[in-house]
Order: C-alpha cells, then sequence, then structure tokens
C-alpha cells in the first residue's frame, strides 16, 4: 500500500511541476504595461561584472498602459539595461533618453492577439500532452505491482481522476488567459 500511495504522491507532485511550469510560462503575457513591467523587471542586466535582475538596477515607472520609463541608480549602466532589453525580443524597442529609457509598448491588433492565443494554446497542449505522460508511467508502475486485475482497475481509475483534474486545472488556466487578452 507505502508503494501505491508513493506513487500517488509522485503523479500529483510531476503533474503539479507541469502546471506550475505552464503558469510561469504563460502569466507574463499580457497586453498592457504592468505585465511588461513584471517581465521586464525580470531581464538580467550584464554590468559590474556580474548580472542582475533590472529591477534590482533601476526604478521601473509606468507612465500609463502604453507607456514606461526606467531610470537606472547608475546612469553608467544605462547602455546596458538598453541591450538587455533589445536582446530580451519582446516586441518593442527602448528609447534611450540620455537618464533614462522610455519603452512605448505596440498597439496590439487583433490579429496579434490571435497569434499570441496560438502560441498559448500550443503551450498548454504541450504542458497536457506532458500530464498524460506522467499517467502513463505511473499506470506502468502500477503494472509492475504485484496486484490483482480489479484492484489494478481501482488504481488506474484513481490516476485517471489526478490526470483529470490537472487537465481541466489547465482548461481553466487557459480560459482565463484567454479573456484577459480578448478583453484589452
Amino acid at each position: 500500500m507505502d508503494n501505491l500511495n508513493n506513487i500517488f504522491y509522485s503523479c500529483k507532485k510531476d503533474m503539479e511541476t507541469i502546471f506550475i511550469q505552464l503558469k510561469e510560462k504563460i502569466h507574463p503575457i499580457r497586453l498592457g504595461s504592468k505585465s511588461v513591467a513584471y517581465s521586464l523587471s525580470k531581464i538580467k542586466i550584464k554590468c559590474y561584472k556580474a548580472f542582475f535582475p533590472l529591477e534590482e538596477v533601476s526604478n521601473i515607472t509606468i507612465v500609463d498602459n502604453m507607456n514606461l520609463i526606467i531610470r537606472p541608480w547608475d546612469p553608467s549602466i544605462l547602455s546596458h539595461i538598453d541591450k538587455a532589453i533589445i536582446d530580451a525580443n519582446l516586441g518593442f524597442f527602448p528609447t534611450n533618453k540620455g537618464e533614462s529609457i522610455h519603452i512605448r509598448l505596440p498597439i496590439m491588433t487583433e490579429e496579434g492577439r490571435k497569434n499570441l492565443m496560438k502560441k498559448i494554446k500550443l503551450q498548454t497542449e504541450h504542458a497536457k500532452i506532458l500530464v498524460r505522460n506522467v499517467r502513463k508511467k505511473n499506470n506502468q508502475f502500477i503494472r509492475k505491482l504485484k496486484i490483482s486485475e480489479d484492484f489494478y482497475k481501482t488504481v488506474e481509475n484513481r490516476i485517471q481522476k489526478i490526470t483529470s483534474e490537472y487537465i481541466k486545472k489547465i482548461e481553466d488556466y487557459l480560459l482565463d488567459k484567454e479573456k484577459e487578452i480578448i478583453k484589452i
């Protein structure tokens, strides 16, 4: 019985990890300046012979929904910040104003939103495949245990229930993200 509990625990843990990784990939994908500020804050800037997140070397100010200003605490690293933002390839280009960097976000067209949703759907489909692979792997572990066929079916149904739960979580997250992107 301990083997089964370990399998159930491992199955849930692996599926939760997949879900968390999906959320980490998709969460920053937004269209407003708040989400872009979040994405920018995590960009690594090479300065002082090391890499630092942008939020640790500058102040990111949201002017309005389409404009951001980045003011480094040390103006000598402005060019490093500029280069890191361009290299991050986030779909916009910074304008170096001498003591700050201005970012004007492009207006997202309907076609752009649809393309964005296609990318997000591909990522969620990939996550669902990974969840199903975890189910398959755990079912194979159970097959190797010396248990009766009836008990095997019961255990297999429990793993299917866990799988269905995570597939639903992924689909619900996709729907929430779709509403967020379409409404903006």
